[in-house]
């Protein structure tokens, strides 16, 4: 079986190994830390962009066996992007990344929770092992699904099955605001995140070319996401598989739109709070958008945003993604307790990101370290807040 990195040799020895992956501080663009998984682990070299290269070269050399070890190492990772951000010969880190986690995967390497979470999806359309019927249990009113409409909000599992109240706030600013939308409903699967990120693309392609299918089916020309894993899957994956007729836009962005054209009108309260960019909107994405969101909070009466240390391009990730929180979850949470407090040492009194992902793990670092922070999506906010 030959290995898929094989095709990103240059790349994998392009590597310097000058370490700016595993350290840097360089304060014109707020970076102070690069790696979530190298700040909450021992802090050993191949938990770094850099060692994981070297680590490759021995396998493709022959010098390295590919064992549950190493797995491990490389599936220790959340994908955030940030070392390949910070690159100075500009190496997709992290698309090569997911390339060994494919090979890794067809040898049986993969932690036993990404496995389970591949069938459960496979099986029942997301990686929570609920019952599909129960996909649309959130749903505060009768609503007609798979109607034929231009815009087309896509909920996502996190929001369907765990955080809920996104997919509501979301649904009712959208029927505040007079929005004619569909939603797929039943006919919704995971877009296919947990399962391309680590390397189970053949299951996340099937359930890619369903989504597209049944999109293109309503003749929807927009898609609203609130999920900024979601978001990332249609940016960057699916036009892979197939070009999607239909533009994919941020929840944020679409906010952002209606402040301008004076259809949403938002109360005055006065709160101070802080952002946390995340990772799937920002350095996965080609289109890195750190502006829309800082733009809406700005927007809003009352709103006072204050920065973290670590911000835009030098922001820290959650440490929830790429597979972290499911297989590693001390770790996930350790790294969000790392950005928690960040966010605590603002003075702000409310955490703010658009990630229903990225508000579970911040919250439960949050309750872990005991930092009284608020913890909120810019969804739940707005709703909040509109007149």
């Amino acid at each position: 079986m030959e290995l898929g990195i094989k095709k990103h040799v240059e790349d994998i020895y392009k590597c310097t190994r000058c370490g700016y992956c595993r350290e840097m501080v360089r304060e014109r663009d707020n970076t102070f830390r690069i790696c979530p998984i190298h700040e909450g682990t021992a802090g050993f070299e191949v938990y770094t962009g850099k060692g994981k290269m070297l680590l490759m070269r021995g396998v493709l050399e022959g010098t390295l066996e590919m064992t549950p070890r190493l797995a491990e190492i490389f599936f220790t990772c959340t994908t955030c992007g940030s070392c390949k951000a910070h690159c100075p010969v500009q190496i997709d880190t992290v698309g090569i990344f997911e390339i060994f986690r494919k090979d890794l995967t067809a040898r049986e390497l993969s932690p036993a929770a990404h496995t389970m979470f591949g069938k459960h999806t496979t099986e029942k359309k997301n990686p929570y092992n609920e019952p599909h019927d129960q996909r649309t249990s959130w749903i505060p009113e009768d609503f007609e699904f798979s109607k034929p409409a231009e815009i087309a909000y896509f909920v996502g599992c996190t929001s369907s099955y765990r955080q809920k109240e996104l997919a509501i706030a979301t649904f009712k600013i959208l029927k505040k605001l007079g929005v004619d939308f569909t939603i797929l409903g039943p006919d919704e699967w995971c877009c296919g995140s947990p399962l391309f990120r680590t390397g189970q693309i053949k299951q996340a392609t099937e359930l890619a070319q369903h989504n597209i299918d049944k999109l293109t089916e309503l003749g929807v020309k927009q898609i609203l996401f609130s999920c900024a894993g979601c978001y990332r899957t249609f940016a960057s994956d699916y036009p892979k598989i197939e070009k999607l007729k239909a533009k994919s836009m941020t929840f944020a962005k679409f906010i952002s739109k209606k402040i301008k054209d004076g259809s949403l009108k938002l109360k005055n309260l006065p709160v101070t709070l802080t952002y946390h960019d995340a990772c799937h909107m920002t350095r996965s994405v080609k289109k890195p958008d750190y502006k829309t969101p800082r733009k809406v909070l700005n927007a809003i009466p009352g709103v006072e945003l204050v920065e973290m240390v670590s911000t835009l391009e030098g922001s820290m990730c959650c440490g929830a993604g790429g597979g972290v929180k499911s297989a590693f979850p001390e770790v996930a949470v350790s790294a969000a307790q790392n950005r928690v407090q960040q966010a605590k040492e603002t003075g702000a009194v409310c955490l703010i990101s658009t990630c229903p992902f990225c508000k579970r793990n911040l919250s439960d670092g949050n309750k872990e370290a005991n930092l009284g922070m608020k913890v909120m999506d810019l969804t739940e906010l707005i709703l909040e807040r509109i007149e």
